[in-house]
């Protein structure tokens, strides 16, 4: 073999490793970027896992509804549940743990206005069953309730004990009230809270009366006309529960009825290490789509020398 066949065959046998070389390469290159997309996929599923709290949500006709308003499927994520979110008009509300359930009409950042179907039906038959209801909501250590429309009312049975003396007692009591007595076996006493000059506590009254808290949206007509079947309520948090949601935990009461933030052991105990562990965790994230990238671009020119090699 002279000298320029060696030459020759020099320079095809090197050629000849470029592209066995650049073949294994492109043969591991796919590899190494499924592993980055794979450990990429993973961070960003670890970091939606970290923060499964949503800031706002929907449900009826209702958008951007958030803290203490909770979801259907996450309802340890607030205070106040919401159910039948696919219901339209209107969704229903829980405003306390086990108590009842209402339809929300209107909602707003510290206020709801609530329907209370089976009162509705009641007064539209003008049924005397009405007055067996009694709207009230207990305060909590760290959220207390004021319900806007509602009146007191007093609710005395009426029986052939009723001495004149306690008939007299009543009379004395409920002086300046108007009174309604369509029912069988009880009368109600009324007034417009803004007329009322002296309170009546429950723990003030004559026997066999009973305080009683309906809503009304009218003064004219008789009583029936005067009551309605929505309530607008007020709620307020205490600071330490907006700090305990914020920071990662669910406001709670312990045993002595005082005020718990209950915290997961996962559960970063700062704004500090959240917002520490959520920077780490994006670090990683740019690292790997920046990788990703490299990989993908690598990939190409690799195809690319191949081809001009064949040619």
């Amino acid at each position: 073999m002279n000298m320029r066949g060696l030459i020759r065959y020099r320079l095809l046998q090197s050629q000849f490793t470029k592209l066995q070389l650049d073949s294994i390469w492109l043969w591991l290159l796919p590899f190494i970027c499924f592993l980055l997309f794979l450990l990429l996929i993973l961070v960003q599923a670890k970091g939606r896992n970290d923060s499964t709290r949503p800031k706002s949500f929907s449900c009826g006709n209702f958008t951007d509804l958030r803290f203490p308003y909770s979801t259907p499927t996450q309802p340890d994520c607030g205070i106040m549940p919401m159910s039948g979110c696919d219901a339209k008009p209107f969704p229903r509300i829980q405003l306390v743990p086990g108590g009842e359930w209402y339809y929300a009409l209107e909602m707003h950042n510290s206020s709801v206005w609530i329907g209370d179907t089976k009162l509705q039906t009641t007064l539209r038959q003008h049924k005397c069953q009405a007055f067996n209801k009694n709207f009230s909501l207990p305060n909590s250590p760290f959220m207390s309730f004021h319900m806007i429309n509602i009146n007191n009312f007093f609710k005395c049975i009426s029986s052939s004990n009723n001495t004149r003396n306690i008939t007299q007692k009543k009379s004395d009591h409920f002086a300046g009230y108007n009174m309604y007595n369509g029912c069988e076996g009880f009368s109600i006493y009324y007034k417009l809270s803004e007329d009322v000059d002296e309170y009546i506590g429950a723990d003030n009254l004559p026997t066999n009366c009973s305080l009683i808290r309906l809503p009304i949206h009218s003064s004219h007509g008789d009583l029936f006309n005067w009551l309605g079947p929505e309530i607008l309520v007020e709620w307020k948090l205490t600071d330490e529960c907006n700090e305990c949601h914020y920071g990662g935990g669910q406001c709670q009461t312990d045993k002595t009825n005082k005020f718990s933030c209950h915290k997961d052991a996962k559960t970063p105990t700062s704004s500090t290490d959240q917002r520490k562990e959520t920077t780490g965790r994006n670090m990683v994230g740019q690292i790997l789509g920046t990788g990703s990238k490299i990989c993908l671009i690598a990939a190409m020119y690799s195809y690319y020398r191949i081809f001009m090699h064949i040619i």
